[in-house]
């Protein structure tokens, strides 16, 4: 099924197609975006303009011809705080309803917050986070411990807004302006006792500008990866980035292929913001995202439509941010063979959850030869929990459980990034990976017993094994967790002593 969100904020209209699966999974794949600046004007009369308008218009008309090419099945729009904040919204909405088709659905504030909220949650999964939505005309922000909401703030701290208000006419700030508009915006913002913002919390954010930002900084740092998603951007190099762009005008800072033309105009005000945050709440780094509010309606939208259109978000938000955090189980072959292993300290949690991420690809249907671009394929994914150098290792590993010295060529390539020990998990992972897969061939169980560097395996069987790839997966696992291993096999048939075998 192919379902579109169109996305109508202070400064852009957005488009993003997916394809949603049964399972309610979903994948996008095309966006479109244009600066149509609906709120510009707005902020002194309280009406969205005539001329904003028409560029809105002409926006969607665009979109309404690309949803027909697509062939797409549903179409959910929703407005943000420039129709939200109008006085002529009724009317606006009736206009592009008659000349477009399109019946936008407008959210509050909190509602905006919470769907973003979820849309990034589901991609990320911090339990405790200070999480921010900054657009055009707003700022929205929650506070979250153990996934449930305990504080949300939405406040008129858009970058396209504080432009409108703050910058010269040809979109420079001046240094008695933009200082002014830096004391408006600590003013504004909550402090960290308001919040109510505990220890262990990270600092997450989606937006325009953080993306911009993020993407910046990594042509600076001369970054190996093409990704933004759970990128971390630090305090000194938020603050950094503000003292160079904030010298140049609009023109200079649309060259830059980071920025871009749709963005020179914020860019400076998106990062006072963002270094407000981090500042206020004594913030060192900051998460980006690359999923928000889209993606959550989507999400809420699949999973229980009738909260999407006729029940406050609210009444559901904490069981919605719960579920939006599921990762899947170890599949039940690899259970036994893995958890021993944990136990005895010899794979950590974090290696774990890598492990059963690399088992769900390795059981997908593989229809791509080339190991270099499954390589990417995996680094294109935005994966819960990961950080950059555990995705990278995610990859290596599915990649070393096929072709080992690809799998070392990518390390070198990306040694930048990874640190030494990642070898070793790495291995670790591809023979757990590999053994658990040839168990799951000959649909066999295992019990696993370890006592320091040796390794009891009995396997229990009721399809033929093939030992000789059993035997060299084993030969993997004694190389990568430096343990000895002795296997035996037992079944209904055939008594336990009567069938042992040694691998060494």
């Amino acid at each position: 099924m192919k379902v579109a969100i169109i996305d109508l904020g202070f400064n852009t209209v957005k488009l993003a197609c997916y394809y949603l699966q049964k399972d309610n999974s979903y994948k996008a794949y095309r966006q479109d975006g244009v600066s149509v600046r609906l709120g510009e004007g707005m902020s002194r009369k309280g009406y969205l303009e005539n001329i904003p308008i028409q560029r809105t218009v002409t926006a969607l008309k665009l979109f309404r011809d690309v949803l027909t090419f697509e062939g797409i099945d549903q179409v959910i729009p929703v407005a943000t705080s420039a129709v939200r904040d109008a006085k002529n919204k009724l009317e606006f909405l009736e206009q592009v309803k008659n000349e477009t088709g399109f019946k936008f659905r407008v959210l509050s504030g909190a509602e905006e917050a919470i769907y973003s909220f979820i849309g990034a949650l589901e991609s990320t999964c911090y339990p405790s986070c200070l999480f921010f939505d900054l657009g055009g005309g707003s700022l929205e922000m929650i506070y979250a411990e153990k996934f449930e909401i305990k504080r949300l703030r939405s406040l008129p701290l858009g970058a396209l807004r504080l432009s409108l208000e703050y910058a010269k006419k040809d979109g420079t700030f001046s240094r008695k302006s933009y200082e002014k508009m830096k004391r408006h915006v600590l003013k504004m913002l909550p402090t960290r006792e308001e919040m109510g913002i505990g220890t262990d919390t990270e600092l997450v954010g989606v937006g325009g500008s953080l993306r911009a930002l993020a993407r910046f900084d990594q042509e600076d740092k001369e970054y190996l990866l093409d990704k933004i998603h759970n990128y971390k951007i630090d305090y000194d190099s938020i603050t950094s980035i503000s003292k160079i762009i904030g010298k140049m005008n609009s023109d200079e800072l649309a060259d830059i292929k980071s920025i871009g033309n749709n963005r020179s105009r914020t860019i400076v005000a998106g990062c006072c913001v963002i270094a407000g945050l981090m500042e206020r709440f004594g913030f060192e780094r900051v998460v980006v995202s690359a999923h928000g509010l889209r993606e959550g309606v989507l999400s809420v939208s699949a999973k229980d439509p009738e909260t999407l259109f006729s029940i406050n978000i609210k009444k559901r938000a904490k069981s919605l941010i719960t579920s939006a955090c599921k990762v899947a189980e170890l599949l039940p072959f690899a259970f036994n063979l893995v958890e021993p292993f944990v136990s005895a300290g010899m794979l950590r949690e974090n290696e774990r959850s890598i492990l059963n991420l690399a088992m769900h690809i390795l059981n997908r249907p593989m229809m791509i030869a080339n190991l270099h671009n499954l390589f990417h394929i995996i680094l294109d994914e935005d994966l819960p929990y990961l950080s950059h150098r555990e995705q990278i290792v995610l990859a290596l590993a599915v990649i070393h459980a096929q072709k080992e010295k690809t799998a070392e060529w990518l390390f070198e390539r990306y040694s930048a990034i990874l640190r030494v020990q990642n070898k070793c998990s790495i291995e670790k992972i591809s023979a757990l990976c590999t053994t658990a897969r040839i168990l799951e061939y000959a649909k066999a169980t295992v019990q696993v017993s370890i006592l320091k560097h040796k390794a009891s395996i009995t396997i229990i069987s009721g399809n033929k094994l093939p030992i000789m790839l059993l035997e060299d997966a084993f030969k993997k696992c004694e190389k990568a967790f430096d343990i000895s291993i002795n296997y035996q096999f037992a079944s209904s048939r055939i008594p336990l002593n009567h069938a042992k075998k040694e691998s060494r």
